[in-house]
């Protein structure tokens, strides 16, 4: 089974704010293994969406490289990109970010919509990965229709539906109780440890008792690792 590697050597990251410059990320390196759940925690300002926003491509740094399996995806053109993130990145959001006119079962067929492919040809694929987030009997309801928890496990199989390496997650317990947070957690955990090695999943979170589920805990302070956790062995 291959194992999924991801480095980050050297990223800094510096955005210009009312006419001053900002290091969002100050010459960090991190090395990510597959296989794992990882949380990355820390203060506002204090650099985690810049660190999502790098490993899905959504932005490049401004020095430093980072290698995805040994490609280096810091410096790709906005076709190749896109194109990166659309094979090999998931994305769950904190507010779920579903299209309210289409049934849960379309919704998580979207991504091969982009593809070209037609809606009728995925349509069993796009079942299957509900029944895989526990929402089988939920395939044919609209956004409106469900809860909130419900709606985040929609989300995650949609994230599921191009079998992308990388999972990213941005608060995904966020707008969610915390006992309907804690599946939801437990279902990200499934996903990085389910195919050997070959997947990921990378969460930023406020919210420590989120963190403390995780395999991994990253705490960034003010552009720089304040420090990096195993919380657990993944199995």
């Amino acid at each position: 089974m291959h194992e999924l590697t991801i480095e980050l050597r050297d990223v800094t990251r510096e955005y210009r704010v009312g006419g001053q410059s900002v290091r969002a990320l100050d010459e960090i390196s991190l090395r990510f293994g597959g296989g794992q759940f990882v949380a990355v925690v820390g203060p506002s300002g204090a650099g985690k969406s810049t660190l999502l926003h790098l490993l899905g491509a959504l932005d490049s740094p401004d020095s430093g490289s980072i290698t995805f399996d040994g490609d280096e995806i810091g410096h790709l053109s906005d076709e190749q990109q896109s194109q990166f993130r659309h094979h090999r990145v998931g994305f769950v959001f904190q507010f779920f970010n579903l299209l309210p006119t289409l049934s849960a079962w379309e919704n998580v067929a979207v991504p091969k919509l982009l593809d070209g492919v037609r809606l009728g040809r995925v349509k069993s694929d796009a079942i299957r990965l509900l029944d895989r987030v526990g929402l089988g009997d939920r395939t044919q309801h609209r956004p409106a229709e469900l809860s909130g928890g419900q709606m985040q496990r929609v989300a995650v199989a949609r994230a599921l539906m191009m079998d992308p390496s990388l999972i990213l997650a941005d608060e995904p317990t966020g707008n969610l109780d915390s006992s309907t947070g804690a599946s939801i957690l437990a279902l990200l955990a499934e996903v990085a440890h389910e195919d050997g090695g070959s997947r990921m999943v990378v969460m930023v979170t406020h919210n420590a008792e989120a963190a403390a589920t995780t395999d991994r805990v990253i705490t960034l302070q003010d552009g720089r690792v304040g420090s990096d956790e195993l919380l657990a062995v993944a199995g």
